[in-house]
């Protein structure tokens, strides 16, 4: 064998073992990932939080816990985030369930809301979704329409269109093959930035009225107040002996 074939065979070979090894690094993550739900969901429940997913990074010599929270009813509150960390990152250091250092993330679902149970992907019936799958299943992920729904099998149109410009026909997902899944909305950009925009200007034109209306309510008008009373000054005058010679007592 060439120097030049020995060469390109150890490339190939290489690159088939790092592939290799990121296959079972994700499946690593992915099975501890799967220990932290099992750990959190009950207590996080009984504090009124759904635990919809638990996502984990490793990067920079440790470990990214990001968990996606919301309450039972919806509309979670960044206050509300602070103490579903709280209480995931005790449990966490309880359980000692990571090798190295780790950092915990908690947050809303977002736009792009976490799927991952059938209750998840029954409410999400008719929008469109960004799935990853597991090795082996064919491709590694789809992003379409979720059309249809049940125990074993997602039915998703995929996004795009065929090479001949035809709609692409619907494609059936096996529950087992779903590593990963989340709504994929389409949005505009700038759009949500522009309208951030107009917000922001909005409430500091609010908080501006409210100042000036508390400075006009709190200035006297002129020609409403009353002179004081003699006696009114002697009261004061006795008050404010009565003060001093309250902090001389103290001093003494």
């Amino acid at each position: 064998m060439s120097e030049a074939e020995n060469s390109a065979k150890n490339s190939a070979e290489n690159s088939a073992q790092n592939s290799s090894d990121h296959a079972q690094s994700k499946s690593t993550l992915s099975k501890l990932a799967g220990k932290v739900l099992e750990l959190l969901e009950a207590d996080l429940a009984s504090d009124g939080f759904e635990l919809l997913d638990v996502r984990i990074f490793q990067g920079g010599g440790r470990f990214q816990v990001r968990i996606y929270v919301d309450l039972i009813d919806g509309g979670i509150s960044l206050d509300q985030c602070t103490k579903a960390a709280r209480t995931s990152g005790m449990l966490l250091e309880e359980a000692d369930l990571f090798l190295g250092q780790y950092v915990v993330e908690v947050s809303s679902p977002g736009i792009r809301r976490p799927l991952r149970k059938l209750s998840h992907f029954e409410a999400a019936t008719g929008q469109k979704v960004d799935i990853k799958l597991r090795p082996g299943a064919g491709r590694s992920k789809v992003r379409g329409l979720l059309t249809e729904v049940d125990g074993h099998s997602l039915m998703v149109i995929p996004a795009g269109k065929t090479e001949e410009g035809d709609e692409p026909e619907s494609l059936a997902i096996n529950w087992e093959d779903v590593i990963e899944a989340s709504l994929d909305p389409e949005f505009d950009a700038k759009a949500l930035i522009n309208a951030d925009r107009r917000q922001r200007r909005e409430d500091r034109r609010e908080e501006r009225r409210a100042k000036g209306k508390k400075k006009r309510k709190g200035r006297p008008k002129a020609g409403k107040t009353a002179p004081p009373k003699d006696g009114a000054n002697q009261d004061n005058a006795a008050n404010k002996d009565n003060s001093a010679h309250k902090d001389n007592t103290d001093s003494e």
